[in-house]
């Protein structure tokens, strides 16, 4: 007798399993697949979205850093201003104003081809913020050191 009651609270407890893990697979799936189109703006998909904002983001960025390096060397080469990054103030002491420039620059912007060509991995939306937090900041060093340059 008391094989047969354990027995059935076994399947009771396995068809209990089985009907607690069918409720939430169902429910799970009702939350993914019965979303409606939230995010059909333009008629983009969210993916596609996300990955041109992505690459704008990336690519902003580049040019950022590419202005930067320009006004940096207007503003030295002149004597507009004195530069404050002492890797840059090492490396025109040795190697010579121009090259250090170029040289840090490009080794910038090999870091952001690198992110361009793995863009299609940034998933989360805090990369994507992560880029527009960068890019806001840049803008501001690039618009101080323009203003720095025309300013004196």
């Amino acid at each position: 007798m008391k094989t047969k009651i354990l027995r059935s609270r076994k399947n009771l407890g396995l068809v209990s399993l089985h009907f607690v893990n069918d409720l939430a697979l169902s429910l799970r799936c009702a939350c993914i697949y019965n979303r409606p189109p939230h995010a059909a703006i333009l008629g983009i998909d969210p993916g596609k979205l996300k990955y041109l904002i992505n690459t704008s983001l990336i690519l902003l960025f580049a040019l950022l850093h590419t202005a930067d390096g320009i006004v940096t060397y207007f503003g030295l080469k002149f004597n507009y201003a004195t530069e404050v990054n002492p890797v840059l103030v090492f490396f025109a002491g040795t190697m010579g104003l121009g090259l250090a420039i170029f040289a840090l620059k490009l080794l910038c912007v090999e870091f952001i081809a690198v992110l361009y060509f793995a863009r299609r991995n940034i998933g989360s939306c805090w990369a994507t913020a992560t880029l527009f937090s960068a890019d806001a900041f840049y803008s501001w060093v690039v618009s101080n050191n323009i203003l720095l340059v025309v300013g004196a």
